[in-house]
């Protein structure tokens, strides 16, 4: 017998990627890729958790519409983008606008491990938002009016170009959100570290490293962490835009 914690409602899944099965995506060679939220399941857009080592690659033609957002949660690799090549490790993340072509690789025979998400882009004009590439490290952290921190890695607060965010949200031991949460936004959510119980719609679940969560706008949520150590989460949102 095994223990079962992986949920799927119409409103939230919560999904254990060590679980999830590999796919294959046309020309996205020798990567192996899990797909963690996408429409077939009711979100409105894509998370993927990719693999790839010297010999895997995946490659991203112009399109019109697609925007991603990355982030490398092991190895190295590079991201090649209108002719220039940008090293990546683990901490790097970056924004990918539409009608631009580019390409992921890793550069050793050990995988480099990254997150993806892909969303169609909403635009309210001709003009488009800005590649972005940055580090982790070198990404300044600030505190919440809750207690909290976050590193913001999209200035969609900004900068109403962008239509998403992407950033990191820590938690120190013993602490969490002092409600239950209920707005707008969809959310993918990977935890990073700590240990949490996690309140879906109407019921709590633990957390650990590694897991992943989908829920759909308005769905009441809260955490608690607890143990020793600090608690983060990488999260996808949709802003900016009329509902």
């Amino acid at each position: 017998m095994f223990n079962i914690r992986q949920v799927l409602k119409s409103n939230y899944a919560f999904i254990l990627p060590e679980n999830a099965a590999f796919t294959n995506i046309p020309g996205w060679d020798g990567a192996k890729v899990q797909v963690l939220a996408a429409p077939a399941m009711g979100c409105e857009f894509v998370e993927y958790l990719i693999r790839v080592n010297n010999e895997g690659k995946i490659s991203i033609p112009v399109q019109d519409n697609p925007e991603y957002v990355f982030y490398v949660l092991e190895g190295n690799g590079v991201l090649t983008k209108d002719g220039k090549k940008h090293p990546l490790e683990v901490g790097s993340y970056g924004y990918l606008p539409p009608k631009t072509t580019w390409s992921i690789n890793g550069t050793s025979e050990e995988e480099m491990k990254f997150l993806l998400v892909k969303k169609t882009y909403e635009p309210i004009g001709p003009e488009l938002p800005e590649f972005i590439i940055g580090l982790d490290r070198e990404t300044p952290e600030t505190r919440t009016q809750s207690g909290n921190a976050i590193k913001n890695f999209v200035p969609f607060g900004d900068d109403i170009l962008y239509d998403l965010s992407w950033f990191i949200l820590y938690f120190d031991s013993g602490s969490g959100m002092d409600q239950a949460e209920n707005h707008l936004h969809e959310h993918g959510l990977y935890m990073l570290s700590g240990e949490s119980l996690y309140f879906l719609d109407d019921t709590w679940y633990q957390t650990v490293p590694g897991d992943f969560i989908w829920m759909r706008a308005f769905v009441p949520q809260s955490c608690k962490f607890y143990g020793k150590e600090r608690g983060a989460y990488l999260l996808y949102s949709n802003r900016n835009r009329d509902p």
